[in-house]
């Protein structure tokens, strides 16, 4: 049983160390999108490319911030607009793009490139040469400050 264990280990490990490759270009500067009552969201445009897979992919990595010295609680919900469906909503219908962010006192949530943090915090822009065509053509968040 711990030969199994160790090895189940080991394999993980190894996984891990030859994971993909992914590097995060800043592209401009943030874009402010909400901010009331010390709690901010900050949209950084940014350049994703997995080396591995030779794929340059765009993002705007949303940023939550509360500089408050108390908890506060947002819901949140997406639109997305892409070029490909002539103007419609493509989120804006669907409960899978509301959310709740729950932050403690002077907490800050930040998305990324990897996918591994919150999937809310990181809205697909485009991808440069690749297999997905559509571009967001506009981004709108609906805040709710629940407390």
């Amino acid at each position: 049983m711990l030969r199994i264990s160790l090895i189940g280990f080991l394999v993980i490990i190894s996984f891990t160390s030859f994971g993909q490759k992914i590097t995060s270009t800043a592209v401009g500067t943030p874009e402010m999108l909400y901010n009331e009552n010390g709690v901010s969201i900050s949209a950084q445009l940014t350049e994703c490319k997995n080396e591995s897979r030779n794929e340059i992919m765009t993002f705007k990595i949303l940023t939550v911030t509360n500089s408050n010295a108390n908890p506060a609680a947002l819901k949140v919900r997406e639109d997305m607009y892409y070029d490909t469906d002539g103007g419609n909503c493509r989120t804006c219908d669907n409960p899978e793009y509301t959310f709740t962010f729950n932050l403690e006192a002077g907490e800050t949530k930040a998305g990324n490139c990897y996918s591994d943090s919150n999937p809310a915090l990181a809205v697909f822009v485009s991808m440069k040469e690749g297999y997905i065509k559509e571009v967001l053509s506009d981004f709108k968040m609906n805040v709710i400050r629940l407390h």
